[in-house]
Protein backbone atom coordinates (compact mmCIF):
# COMPACT_ATOMS: atom_id res chain seq x y z
CA UNK A 1 0.00 0.00 0.00
CA UNK A 2 1.43 3.33 -1.07
CA UNK A 3 1.01 6.25 1.34
CA UNK A 4 -0.14 9.47 -0.27
CA UNK A 5 0.99 13.00 0.46
CA UNK A 6 -2.42 13.93 1.94
CA UNK A 7 -2.20 11.06 4.40
CA UNK A 8 1.24 12.18 5.57
CA UNK A 9 0.17 15.82 5.84
CA UNK A 10 -2.96 14.85 7.78
CA UNK A 11 -1.05 12.63 10.18
CA UNK A 12 1.53 15.38 10.79
CA UNK A 13 -1.24 17.89 11.55
CA UNK A 14 -2.90 15.50 14.01
CA UNK A 15 0.44 14.84 15.75
CA UNK A 16 1.22 18.59 15.93
CA UNK A 17 -2.25 19.23 17.35
CA UNK A 18 -1.72 16.61 20.06
CA UNK A 19 1.71 18.05 20.92
CA UNK A 20 0.35 21.61 21.17
CA UNK A 21 -2.61 20.42 23.26
CA UNK A 22 -0.37 18.53 25.70
CA UNK A 23 2.08 21.42 25.99
CA UNK A 24 -0.75 23.91 26.54
CA UNK A 25 -2.19 21.76 29.33
CA UNK A 26 1.15 21.97 31.11
CA UNK A 27 0.72 25.73 31.61
CA UNK A 28 -0.01 26.49 35.25
CA UNK A 29 -2.60 29.18 34.49
CA UNK A 30 -6.15 28.05 35.31
CA UNK A 31 -8.62 27.77 32.43
CA UNK A 32 -12.07 29.08 33.36
CA UNK A 33 -15.05 30.20 31.30
CA UNK A 34 -14.96 33.69 32.80
CA UNK A 35 -11.25 34.13 31.96
CA UNK A 36 -9.83 31.53 29.59
CA UNK A 37 -6.38 33.12 29.77
CA UNK A 38 -3.39 32.27 27.62
CA UNK A 39 -4.48 28.65 27.21
CA UNK A 40 -7.54 29.43 25.08
CA UNK A 41 -6.03 30.25 21.67
CA UNK A 42 -3.40 27.47 21.64
CA UNK A 43 -6.03 24.92 22.70
CA UNK A 44 -8.43 26.07 19.99
CA UNK A 45 -5.61 25.88 17.45
CA UNK A 46 -4.63 22.39 18.66
CA UNK A 47 -8.18 21.09 18.30
CA UNK A 48 -8.38 22.73 14.88
CA UNK A 49 -5.12 21.05 13.83
CA UNK A 50 -6.44 17.67 14.93
CA UNK A 51 -9.83 18.05 13.21
CA UNK A 52 -8.38 19.42 9.96
CA UNK A 53 -5.57 16.85 9.98
CA UNK A 54 -8.05 14.02 10.41
CA UNK A 55 -10.12 15.42 7.54
CA UNK A 56 -7.10 15.70 5.24
CA UNK A 57 -6.01 12.18 6.18
CA UNK A 58 -9.47 10.72 5.48
CA UNK A 59 -9.74 12.57 2.15
CA UNK A 60 -6.37 11.10 1.21
CA UNK A 61 -7.64 7.61 2.01
CA UNK A 62 -10.81 8.13 -0.04
CA UNK A 63 -9.22 9.31 -3.28
CA UNK A 64 -7.96 6.83 -5.85
CA UNK A 65 -4.24 6.26 -5.88
CA UNK A 66 -2.84 7.84 -8.99
CA UNK A 67 0.57 9.07 -9.93
CA UNK A 68 1.04 12.12 -7.79
CA UNK A 69 2.73 15.15 -9.21
CA UNK A 70 5.82 16.41 -7.40
CA UNK A 71 4.84 18.42 -4.34
CA UNK A 72 7.32 21.25 -4.93
CA UNK A 73 9.94 21.88 -7.51
CA UNK A 74 13.39 23.13 -6.63
CA UNK A 75 12.40 26.82 -6.81
CA UNK A 76 9.47 26.17 -4.45
CA UNK A 77 11.77 24.65 -1.82
CA UNK A 78 14.14 27.60 -2.23
CA UNK A 79 11.25 30.03 -1.64
CA UNK A 80 10.27 28.18 1.52
CA UNK A 81 13.85 28.27 2.84
CA UNK A 82 14.17 31.98 2.01
CA UNK A 83 10.85 32.69 3.75
CA UNK A 84 11.99 30.80 6.85
CA UNK A 85 15.26 32.75 6.87
CA UNK A 86 13.37 36.05 6.50
CA UNK A 87 11.11 35.11 9.42
CA UNK A 88 14.11 34.16 11.58
CA UNK A 89 15.76 37.52 10.83
CA UNK A 90 12.40 39.20 11.52
CA UNK A 91 12.21 37.80 15.05
CA UNK A 92 15.72 39.02 15.78
CA UNK A 93 15.22 42.42 14.13
CA UNK A 94 11.85 43.04 15.82
CA UNK A 95 13.43 42.54 19.22
CA UNK A 96 16.19 45.03 18.35
CA UNK A 97 14.42 47.63 16.23
CA UNK A 98 10.75 47.10 17.06
CA UNK A 99 7.58 45.72 15.53
CA UNK A 100 6.32 48.89 13.87
CA UNK A 101 9.55 49.52 11.96
CA UNK A 102 10.42 45.97 10.89
CA UNK A 103 7.04 44.41 10.09
CA UNK A 104 6.16 46.43 6.96
CA UNK A 105 9.52 45.61 5.40
CA UNK A 106 9.27 41.91 6.19
CA UNK A 107 5.68 41.73 4.96
CA UNK A 108 6.70 43.48 1.75
CA UNK A 109 9.64 41.10 1.27
CA UNK A 110 7.46 38.02 1.77
CA UNK A 111 4.67 39.25 -0.50
CA UNK A 112 7.22 40.07 -3.18
CA UNK A 113 8.82 36.63 -2.78
CA UNK A 114 5.50 34.86 -3.35
CA UNK A 115 3.99 37.33 -5.88
CA UNK A 116 5.57 35.73 -8.94
CA UNK A 117 2.93 34.95 -11.52
CA UNK A 118 0.24 37.10 -9.95
CA UNK A 119 -1.04 40.57 -10.78
CA UNK A 120 0.40 42.26 -7.72
CA UNK A 121 1.79 45.76 -8.06
CA UNK A 122 4.48 47.50 -6.08
CA UNK A 123 1.92 49.99 -4.78
CA UNK A 124 -0.47 47.20 -3.77
CA UNK A 125 2.20 45.30 -1.85
CA UNK A 126 3.31 48.47 -0.03
CA UNK A 127 -0.27 49.34 0.94
CA UNK A 128 -0.92 45.76 2.04
CA UNK A 129 2.25 45.70 4.17
CA UNK A 130 1.44 48.96 5.94
CA UNK A 131 -2.24 48.07 6.48
CA UNK A 132 -1.45 44.60 7.81
CA UNK A 133 1.08 46.04 10.24
CA UNK A 134 -1.40 48.67 11.44
CA UNK A 135 -4.28 46.19 11.82
CA UNK A 136 -2.19 43.72 13.82
CA UNK A 137 -0.87 46.57 15.97
CA UNK A 138 -4.37 47.89 16.75
CA UNK A 139 -5.74 44.42 17.50
CA UNK A 140 -2.88 43.45 19.82
CA UNK A 141 -2.52 46.79 21.63
CA UNK A 142 -6.11 48.04 21.87
CA UNK A 143 -8.30 44.95 21.57
CA UNK A 144 -6.23 42.33 23.37
CA UNK A 145 -4.30 44.76 25.60
CA UNK A 146 -1.01 43.04 24.80
CA UNK A 147 2.31 44.50 23.80
CA UNK A 148 4.45 44.03 20.73
CA UNK A 149 8.23 44.30 20.61
CA UNK A 150 9.25 47.94 20.88
CA UNK A 151 12.91 47.28 20.22
CA UNK A 152 15.95 47.38 22.47
CA UNK A 153 17.72 50.05 20.42
CA UNK A 154 14.91 52.65 20.51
Amino acid sequence: MKIKRDQVAGAVLVILGIIVFVMTNQLSVPFTLSYPGPKALPMIAAVGFMICGAGVFLEGCKEKLEDEKPFLKKEGWIKILVAMAVLAVYVFAASLIGYLIVTPFVTYALTTLFAKGSKSTLKGRVIYSVLLTAIIYVVYIYVFGLSLPSGALF
